[in-house]
């Protein structure tokens, strides 16, 4: 899977166990600056950060990882949120104290590295992302999770580039006013993407494990969010489809003192439709 050009020089890998298993993350390697660390939602990779790393760089460290079984992170085994986690943890090794921003999936992952170190996680910033929420799972994800069901979607992208490239569109409130340059890389990324095996068994792992923890994990994140010392910033697309604007409504209220933003004009990824816009509230 190719690199966004201006991203390529901060490419790393690192060894888990031998070739196997390898975390690849982007790097501005800045010891000397305050850490964050990007983390990407489910089906993604650390490229879709790669235009809000320019902005972010001249004031902190910045690291973005792919998640493992997604874009170059090696996995022998199905992905889950606890490998996520896991590996979100090792960047944390190498950061110290760090803030940490999650998009989507990354947001609850985000969420868990914190309660699992609060000594190391200055803050959360949860981009279109967390939990608990105002609901249950969505019934569809749910449906998709099957085996049976959900292969069957995701295997008929292979034969239908078109239709993968179609199903970008719900992920952003204006897909066709991106830049040529994004929607080639974005068309290039999903039909590597669903051709993928390797990324198949990660989206689908992380998929039942993300709503697993959705079912049954609502009393430990509520405990664990009262208590959180960092500070915690709600930031969301205003036209969001794939999770509205009254999703985060259970979590200010169990955080009051919770900063929360929308970002007006963007879908359920600001940081790659309104970077500039992402990055001055990441930022203030």
């Amino acid at each position: 899977m190719h690199m966004w050009p201006s991203l390529a020089a901060l490419g790393k890998v690192f060894p888990i166990q031998g070739d196997e298993e390898t975390l690849f993350y982007y790097d501005t390697q800045e010891p000397d600056k305050p850490a964050i660390i990007l983390i990407h939602g489910l089906g993604d990779e650390a490229d879709s950060w790669r235009h809000l790393i320019p902005y972010l760089s001249p004031s902190y460290r910045v690291l973005a990882l792919d998640l493992p079984g997604f874009g170059r992170s090696r996995t022998r085994t199905s992905s889950s949120l606890k490998q996520h986690i896991r590996a979100v943890l090792r960047l944390l090794e190498e950061t110290g104290s760090a803030v940490l921003a999650g998009s989507s999936m990354g947001g609850i992952i985000a969420e868990a590295v914190a309660f699992a170190r609060p000594d190391k996680v200055r803050g959360l910033i949860l981009l279109d992302g967390c939990f608990p929420t105002d609901r249950g799972p969505d019934p569809r994800r749910m449906l998709s999770a099957l085996p049976w069901v959900g292969k069957k979607w995701y295997r008929h992208f292979r034969t239908d580039p078109a239709a993968a490239y179609r199903s970008l569109y719900a992920y952003y409130a204006d897909f066709d006013g991106l830049p040529e340059a994004d929607r080639l890389f974005l068309r290039e990324r999903v039909i590597a993407r669903v051709k993928s095996t390797t990324q198949e068994r990660a989206y689908f792992g992380s998929l039942r494990s993300l709503l697993w923890s959705q079912l049954f994990s609502v009393s430990r994140f509520t405990k664990h969010l009262r208590i959180f010392p960092g500070f915690i910033r709600i930031l969301w697309g205003e036209h969001d489809h794939v999770l509205p604007l009254t999703t985060a409504n259970t979590l200010r209220d169990l955080r009051p003192d919770a900063v929360y933003r929308i970002i007006p004009g963007a879908g359920h990824l600001p940081h790659q439709e309104k970077p500039a816009e992402t990055a001055a509230l990441f930022l203030s």
